[in-house]
């Protein structure tokens, strides 16, 4: 390979900076895009340069018909340089997929490639992971790949590149996988492109279940055997990979059972509920639905507009069978009819005209129309029908009770122990009390919802109701037969089941095996109960992302419980522990965002950081916490002044909280990693034997006084332990990292290799503090948006002086 404007130097240093600008190349590419040399040059000791190749655009289309998925790969590469640059294109084929049909163009023109089976495959892949200093291609080790020419790029021009190939896609468990490999995550220090990925699923009678753990999917169901599937983000999250699971079943209720179970742990499991989006009118739970809006004076102009066009839009979508009833309130309260009235359409007329004649004006009083709307289930007989309240206000209680528990206590008197009430609150604006609404919701069996300033009132509720106008299963609840005690289940109470609506129930077992799911529950008061055999919960491995989903869930609950309660040392430590352990970012652990080293030195003026919070010992992230340095509120008083109840950063508060109660996929911490079962905290910046700059990732299950096991980075030791698949993957986060092995050695990977002989098998780790660091100066944090800033203010409110 030539690089003509290099002439000037002499001849063995141009073949070091030729190395130089090729060792580059790939750099901000994802694996799926790997620009290499062949043979590779050995690793040049010097600081890096930038890598003379970007990527423009990064786009993947996958047609899924059946169980044949045509895929399309699209990537703009565009040569930086003053220099032509050339090299060779590799792809890795998803695990266990029956690939074929590999077709790759470039700029039009087909290219010829080939096909190597894993065990071919793996040679490269380790060539590339010793010289070029990429451990990212590790989790591909025991897959295939495929293999282009090399194809030369002119100094400043581009090349688009579309890469198609047909894959026979596996079921497993009762479910579909299609798995796409984004490429290797770099950790975070190079930059990677946009990616969007549309997934297209037709013809796939009797679809159920749609579900994907990567955070940020999107799905439209497009009919009873079609649906749409979009993902945009980064290559470097995921752990590089889109993953996208379908069921189909016979069943009006598919249910599918998804786990994971550790080593000498009890396993974590997700079962999939899955209603069909058709529904015969017979098995449609019969409803009533009482809508109180709030007419106060702050409602005027836009908001009242809004809440009118909200109103309307859930009297025109009801479905045949229900009652319904309007309540609108401020200083008083003023009902549409006396009772609940059935659907027609002179009742609808009727409704509409009410709803256009109503104006904003007066107080808030919250209590009283609460109560007229409870009142009216009662009269109604409510213990015979399942009744939905969606209750819209845009302020606080200030007419009549104001007292936020006591309206929460006034509204428990006023419910029947046999009452079958969901109450929906919409939060408009930051002047709410979340609180209340909150607390409301989960007394009632529903969920709180709150509209933004720059949001639209009716679109807003027009998109939540869409999701449970058709509820086909009330009072729901599942049983595990033939499993060894399987509990900690959320969410709980479980929801009301919705045609179309899937609910994912996460838990733990003790012990895997073969089980069977009866899920129980009611239509128009009749009793169902529904039989699933032929599942199993994992005896060992499976799915580690239903850990972090299990997790998330139990800490949103907790959190739901320091906002009603106040903190105290218990919940803040359970809080603390689980973020720790599966790497999610809580309010508590907010520094595994924030500076990659707590005791880096700050310019003068800068931010101070916020107080030492417990993490794990030898972390090294803030240290334990000495005793006391908490300080909780234990009286009513000093527990509602902790917990700011309204304004933005208490929304923002209230949105995390059910978010993480209710989510579905779990995105990764900026700075923490959930690995194979693992999770690894970056302890700042290491500098490697050739000068780079990389992140230093240690296992949260360190303990300084394990024995400690030195191995140099692309050694022969290293690709041993990165036999063992789930090694790899921890492998695969960087050259430089700490894990903890089966028998509870401490393994301490490097790229230094006269380090690592040094050090002896037993030698203690230093502290990370202690680790040859050489850190550039942390990028500034970005303005703390309104949930920091809550969170902030509750820190200096519930720890000492």
């Amino acid at each position: 390979m030539r690089f003509p404007c290099l002439g000037t130097f002499g001849h063995r240093r141009l073949l070091w900076l030729a190395a130089l600008l090729i060792l580059a190349l790939a750099l901000p590419l994802p694996a799926t895009a790997q620009i290499i040399i062949e043979p590779l040059p050995p690793v040049v000791r010097m600081p890096p340069i930038p890598g003379p190749i970007s990527v423009s655009d990064y786009a993947v289309e996958a047609h899924i018909d059946g169980p044949v998925a045509v895929v399309k790969v699209t990537q703009t590469f565009h040569n930086d340089s003053g220099a032509v640059v050339e090299g060779m294109y590799v792809f890795p084929l998803p695990a266990e997929a029956a690939v074929n049909d590999f077709q790759m163009k470039v700029d039009g023109n087909t290219l010829e490639g080939r096909l190597l089976p894993a065990d071919k495959a793996r040679a490269i892949y380790e060539q590339i992971v010793r010289q070029r200093r990429d451990p990212a291609l590790l989790q591909y080790l025991n897959s295939g790949l495929f293999q282009t020419n090399v194809f030369p790029i002119p100094p400043g021009e581009t090349r688009t590149l579309q890469l198609t190939y047909t894959e026979v896609v596996a079921q497993q468990d009762g479910l579909y996988r299609f798995r796409y490999p984004l490429g290797a995550g770099l950790a975070g220090y190079t930059a990677s492109p946009p990616v969007r990925v549309d997934v297209d699923l037709v013809n796939q009678p009797g679809l159920r279940t749609i579900y994907s753990p990567n955070a940020g999917v999107n799905v439209t169901r497009l009919g009873p055997d079609a649906a749409s599937v979009v993902w945009t983000g980064d290559v470097s999250g995921n752990n590089g990979m889109v993953d996208l699971f379908w069921g189909v079943a016979d069943d009006r209720i598919g249910v599918n059972l998804l786990s994971f179970q550790p080593v000498e742990e009890d396993g974590y499991l997700a079962l999939l509920l899955s209603p069909s989006i058709e529904v015969e009118r017979g098995e449609v739970v019969a409803r009533d639905l009482i809508v109180v809006l709030d007419v106060s004076g702050s409602m005027e102009g836009d908001k009242m507009q809004q809440a009118r066009a909200a109103a309307d839009y859930l009297v025109d979508h009801l479905n045949p069978g229900d009652r319904f009833n309007l309540i609108s309130f401020s200083t008083g309260v003023r009902r549409w009819a006396n009772e609940l009235a059935a659907v027609t359409p002179e009742n609808a007329d009727d409704a509409h005209d009410w709803i256009a004649r109503l104006d904003a004006d007066g107080s808030t009083d919250i209590n009283r129309a609460l109560l007229e709307a409870l009142a009216m289930v009662e009269a109604a007989n409510g213990a015979d029908r399942l009744t939905y309240i969606l209750f819209l206000t845009d302020g606080l209680p200030t007419q009549g009770e104001t007292d936020p528990w006591r309206i929460i206590d006034n509204a428990a008197a006023n419910l029947s122990e046999t009452s079958q009430v969901r109450l929906f609150p919409f939060g408009i604006g930051y002047d709410v009390n979340t609180i209340l609404l909150d607390t409301l919701a989960k007394q009632m069996g529903g969920r709180s919802s709150y509209v933004a300033p720059d949001e639209r009132i009716d679109e807003a509720v027009g998109e939540f109701y869409a999701g449970i106008s058709t509820p086909i299963l009330a009072h729901v609840t599942v049983e595990f037969r033939g499993a060894k005690v399987v509990d900690d289940l959320y969410p709980y109470p479980l929801p009301d089941l919705f045609a179309g609506e899937q609910v994912v129930v996460t838990g733990r077992y003790r012990q895997g095996g073969p089980v069977e799911v009866v899920v129980r529950g009611e239509v128009n008061g009749e009793a169902r109960e529904l039989r699933y055999g032929d599942l199993g919960l994992r005896q060992r491995g499976g799915e580690p992302f239903v850990a972090r989903l299990w997790a998330s869930r139990k800490i949103g609950a907790l959190m739901e419980q320091v906002r009603r309660e106040g903190p105290s040392s218990e919940v803040v430590q359970a809080i603390v522990d689980l973020s720790l352990r599966y790497g999610i970012v809580t309010p508590y652990t907010a520094y595994l965002v924030e500076e990659p080293q707590a005791n880096a030195p700050r310019p003068e003026g800068a931010r101070a950081p916020r107080p030492p919070v417990p993490s794990a010992p030898g972390m090294g992230v803030g240290g334990a916490a000495p005793a006391g340095a908490y300080a909780y509120a234990e009286d009513e008083a000093a527990r509602q002044a902790a917990m700011p109840a309204s304004g933005e950063a208490a929304v923002a508060a209230s949105k995390t909280q059910n978010d993480m109660q209710s989510a579905t996929a779990v995105g990764d911490a900026v700075q923490a990693r959930y690995v194979g079962g693992r999770t690894f905290i970056q302890q700042g910046w290491a500098t490697t034997a050739d000068g780079s700059v990389v992140p230093f990732w240690v296992d949260t299950g360190y303990q300084p006084e394990m024995p400690m096991r030195w191995v140099a980075f692309g050694e022969d030791d290293y690709f041993a332990l990165a036999a063992d698949a789930d090694v790899a993957q921890w492998l695969s986060l960087g050259p430089e990292i700490v894990f903890v092995d089966g028998q509870g050695t401490a393994v301490r990977v490097t790229t230094d290799a006269a380090e690592a002989a040094r050090h002896a098998g037993d030698a203690p780790m230093p502290t990370a503090t202690g680790v040859p660091v050489d850190s550039p100066q942390a990028p500034e944090p970005e303005a703390e948006d309104a949930w920091t800033e809550f969170w902030t203010w509750l820190w200096d409110q519930v720890t000492p002086d």
